[in-house]
């Protein structure tokens, strides 16, 4: 097994370290030369995918480049019946992302796009309540994304709702103060989001509520509150490392399907 990674920037950097961790042989792709200054010599490097897909026996291919390159290089690996995950969004309409996924059918391998909040102690460990009717969430970040705090940030909650609660509509969408706010619902619950970037502090939170009780999920500290009492404390689990794990043991397209959902709504909205 050889894993491949394009993009060598933050997000890049980041599979790398899980890469030695789990002692995989890879390959680094980027078109800038100067990204593999701090890696070493030994370890095959190229400016080019197609070059590096032709050399290496390359079975996983890991995108994280700019979203709009997404779906080109996941094309490029598919062909060559190459399993690829690519960091969210993984393309930017319908078409094109449905283009990639028939590809993948056709090839007979699976093409998943990274949902790894989906693997924090905040979802795993979740105890679910039927009777949640209504919530709220939070995505306030001090930082700047690629496209716009839509694409860049909702696309975390939109795919947790998705796999909490299932499919859903997004019913409206408006920007105030830079705060982008939307509202979803499907036939279990209702849910309003608001999503920032450059914001003056962090907040990363889902408060969820029936009659009785409200259920507080934090991302960033990684913890569940529940409204009797209970707290879920982070549970350690590294979720980079499992989820890298997780698509070299079992890949999986669901993560794409989901994608599909989140990329049809945003596109009802954005007409």
């Amino acid at each position: 097994m050889k894993v491949g990674i394009v993009g060598i920037g933050n997000m890049g950097s980041k599979y790398v370290n899980k890469f030695r961790e789990l002692r995989l042989d890879y390959v680094l792709i980027d078109s800038d030369r100067s990204k593999f200054e701090n890696f070493p010599e030994d370890v095959p490097k190229y400016t080019d995918l197609s070059k590096a897909l032709s050399k290496e026996s390359i079975t996983h291919l890991f995108v994280a480049t700019s979203p709009q390159s997404h779906v080109p290089v996941a094309k490029l690996g598919i062909n060559e019946g190459v399993n690829v995950m690519v960091e969210k969004p993984p393309a930017l309409d319908t078409k094109s992302l449905s283009e990639v996924i028939e590809l993948a059918q056709k090839k007979g391998v699976q093409f998943a796009v990274s949902e790894i909040e989906l693997l924090s102690n905040s979802i795993q460990n979740l105890q679910k309540n039927d009777g949640w009717e209504r919530g709220e969430g939070f995505r306030l970040n001090l930082g700047k994304g690629y496209i716009n705090p839509f694409y860049d940030l909702a696309w975390h909650d939109m795919y947790i709702f998705h796999y909490l609660f299932g499919s859903f509509r997004i019913e409206s969408i408006k920007e105030e103060s830079s705060i982008v706010s939307l509202d979803v619902r499907n036939d279990s619950i209702e849910f309003s989001l608001q999503v920032a970037w450059l914001h003056p502090y962090l907040k990363r939170q889902w408060h969820l509520y029936s009659s009785e009780e409200e259920t507080i999920l934090n991302f960033v500290e990684d913890t569940i509150y529940y409204g009797d009492g209970r707290m879920k404390e982070r549970d350690g689990v590294d979720k980079l490392k499992l989820m890298i794990e997780n698509f070299l043991g079992n890949p999986s397209s669901d993560s794409s399907i989901r994608a599909f959902e989140i990329l049809k709504e945003f596109e009802k909205i954005s007409r």
